[in-house]
């Protein structure tokens, strides 16, 4: 039996472990549960691409939730199609404001610009080779400037610096309230930026609709700032022994961190029932 039957999870520092693959115990948990009845629902700031992959290795079929829930995607394996189910960018001045801004604070910030299945950076960097490394697919090189200026649709903004120069760009960014946006930390040195409306709280209230599933009955894991409002949410809300000190505070329950499986150990001791 399943005591949550919709499942939102995090990815990194969550799903996968430190080098960044799913330890066998938690593709196992997930497999088992999805076969219970269960839908597992992939929810991140990664972009839909950067998640294809980890779906295919836990045979999954559900919407994915990408952009921390700013694009929410249905893919078709078979046919290499995407739909959007849902989507919310950000309004059209704010990405060239925020571009300017940093740009006038001489911050020395790596900015990256997600539109639909793109990711659009001025230059390689540290900063997004990291990123890449991490999840598997490229930026496409392309100046910020002009193309921001052109009204591109931006879903998602990812500010990559120093952990200070992270805290400066934040409070920056909360002296602009017209901007009407919501920044996030995912890791001490990534600041998510999406529409205001956004979070993966609203996903989840969305899809909890969309399986005709209460709220009582969903269950969220995570480990970042930007999980906070889907695990407080949510029926259950988990953080893995990794999480930001933020999240192990105000989680309902904590289990072991994402190296060793927490995920797993989510799935067996609280959404099926033994």
């Amino acid at each position: 039996m399943i005591k949550y039957p919709l499942v939102l999870s995090d990815i990194d520092g969550t799903l996968v472990d430190d080098n960044g693959a799913i330890p066998d115990h938690v593709v196992q948990a997930v497999q088992a549960y999805s076969q219970a009845g269960g839908h597992f629902v992939l929810a991140s700031a990664r972009p839909p691409l950067a998640m294809v992959d980890i779906a295919r290795q836990l045979d999954l079929t559900v919407p994915l939730v990408t952009l921390n829930g700013s694009l929410i995607v249905t893919y078709d394996p078979h046919a290499g199609s995407w739909d959007i189910l849902a989507e919310q960018p950000l309004y059209s001045r704010v990405p060239i404001q925020l571009y300017q801004t940093i740009v006038t604070h001489q911050l020395p910030v790596s900015l990256n610009i997600y539109s639909g299945l793109a990711w659009i950076a001025n230059q390689h960097d540290q900063w997004n080779d990291q990123e890449a490394a991490i999840t598997g697919t490229w930026p496409l090189i392309k100046p910020l400037a002009q193309r921001l200026a052109t009204g591109l649709t931006v879903h998602k903004m990812l500010a990559m610096a120093a952990p200070t120069v992270i805290d400066e760009l934040t409070a920056i960014i909360a002296a602009h309230p017209e901007w009407y946006v919501n920044a996030s930390r995912s890791k001490d040195t990534y600041l998510e930026i999406s529409d205001a409306s956004v979070s993966k709280q609203s996903a989840l209230h969305l899809l909890a609709d969309h399986f005709n599933i209460s709220l009582a009955q969903t269950m969220a894991i995570g480990d970042g700032d930007n999980d906070l409002p889907m695990l407080t949410t949510a029926g259950l809300g988990i953080a893995t022994g990794n999480a930001r000190p933020t999240v192990l505070a105000q989680a309902a329950q904590t289990v072991a961190s994402n190296t060793d499986g927490g995920v797993a150990e989510a799935l067996n001791d609280y959404a099926l029932v033994h």
